[in-house]
């Protein structure tokens, strides 16, 4: 029999805790890197009656996705690291909460923000530890009109699993939840145009209904968004984040407007969060509506007051158009935490709904501008980050990450954990023969589900 304990001693957050870091754990590659940390116990006596010879740590994770009487899995990543019955260790000095006869080793697994799934080379990023219900719609087999609410719920869970083998076998097995909170991302998330690919946004005004009925023609006003990549920062004060959009505007026909007059405008922002979850798989072609859930929520509202001022002249040449230049500061929401998302089975994607009135320029109309402009939010970094800059950890889904590092002093820690993890009801095992070295190395096998959620 095997007497063991699994405890997550750091969660994955974006930059390391200092107070939890691990004396055995290799130090962080670089500042951003996201590292979930925790440390196996085993007492004494099942290391001397040699009860396994190693242990498989994986780290899962999966998109749970249930609309009325279906139900579907994926799979999101998985980490593995193996240890044998020589890292554990005991300990050079023990906590209250440890037992004197217990042997441990550390563990840690870093995080990649974007990850590939099978078959493709398309980034997505890691979606956050949550569960989100809503209902959708079934007509009924009683008319045309009637219909009936059906009620769906989507769960993102991420655990760190233990299994216990002797000779390939397996013998033991522990489990413990890890959850992936906001602060994965929060430091380095970008908001860029959707669909636009790095091309400015110009977007046309209407003219109010009496300038339109008029016989003149009514000089044409455009609203353009030049910055197509914008950085979301954090004020260390306030703990506030917000976004800056640059924007210019441009009048033709300038002969009856002065170059010199600025241009006051009224903003009205709604950021908006769109939510898709469904057992179909999203290859492309729209679900069912009665098997998919659609949630949309506006997340806040942002009024403000903004001041165009042209664009200095130093000639005497006669311009053809009036151009005015601005840049509106917008707070960004809570809910703005974590990357888009697109999953076969779930998405997340963001939206700004924005309202522009323009108003106080003499010798044109008053001009109104209403667009919903999608949003693409990624995570800041990648494998080719320059110096200076933090760098993602992208990995293949399907890959096995196997790191084997040295054992040592032990993380003091209080956290209390539970003592009776479910039980497991069986499992596939797998050997991978590796040369043991303080490195980490990177082998190509897919790796299936546990048998609990096919």
């Amino acid at each position: 029999m095997i007497f063991a304990r699994l405890r997550i001693t750091q969660a994955p957050s974006a930059a390391p805790s200092m107070a939890a870091a691990d004396e055995a754990l290799p130090p962080y590659p670089h500042s951003q890197c996201s590292r979930v940390t925790g440390r196996l116990s085993v007492l004494e006596d099942s290391l001397r009656q040699q009860a396994f010879d190693t242990v498989q740590l994986c780290f899962r994770g999966i998109i749970a996705s249930s609309v009325g009487g279906r139900s579907a899995v994926e799979d999101i990543i998985t980490l593995t690291d193996i240890k044998t019955a020589s890292d554990f260790q005991a300990p050079a000095q023990t906590s209250a909460n440890d037992s004197q006869n217990a042997h441990h080793a550390p563990f840690y697994f870093e995080l990649p923000t974007t990850i590939s799934s099978s078959g493709s080379t398309k980034l997505r990023a890691l979606p956050l530890t949550s569960r989100i219900s809503g209902t959708t719609r079934r007509p009924s087999t009683g008319g045309l009109n009637d219909t009936r609410s059906i009620r769906g719920e989507c769960d993102i869970s991420y655990w760190i699993e233990a299994q216990f083998q002797q000779a390939g076998k397996l013998v033991g097995f522990l489990s413990e939840p890890v959850k992936i909170a906001p602060s994965l991302y929060t430091p380095r998330l970008r908001a860029s145009l959707a669909n636009t690919k790095s091309q400015p946004l110009t977007l046309p005004a209407k003219p109010d209904l009496l300038s339109r009925c008029k016989i003149a023609k009514t000089p044409a006003l455009s609203v353009t968004l030049y910055e197509p990549d914008m950085a979301i920062s954090t004020d260390p004060t306030t703990n506030k984040r917000s976004i800056a959009l640059p924007l210019a505007i441009s009048i033709d026909h300038t002969a009856s407007i002065d170059a010199r007059q600025s241009v006051k405008c009224t903003a009205d922002i709604k950021w908006e969060v769109h939510t898709r979850f469904s057992p179909t798989a999203n290859n492309g072609r729209r679900s069912s509506i009665s098997e998919t859930v659609y949630k949309s929520t506006t997340a806040s509202v942002c009024k403000s007051s903004i001041l165009f001022r042209p664009l200095p002249q130093y000639d005497n040449t006669q311009r053809k158009s009036y151009i005015a230049t601005s840049q509106l500061d917008l707070a960004v929401p809570d809910a703005v935490s974590q990357p888009t998302l697109q999953w076969r089975h779930l998405s997340r994607t963001y939206t700004l709904d924005m309202t522009l009135t323009f108003h106080g320029l003499q010798g044109a109309p008053k001009y109104t501008l209403h667009s919903s402009i999608p949003l693409n939010i990624t995570a800041a970094g990648g494998r080719n980050a320059g110096p200076g800059q933090d760098m993602d950890m992208d990995v293949l889904k399907d890959d096995i990450v196997i790191s084997i590092a040295e054992a040592g002093a032990e993380s003091d820690t209080d956290e209390e954990l539970d003592p009776n993890p479910p039980p497991f009801p069986g499992t596939n095992t797998m050997q991978t023969t590796t040369q043991i070295q303080p490195q980490t190395v990177v082998v190509r096998q897919p790796t299936p589900p546990p048998p609990y959620f096919r």
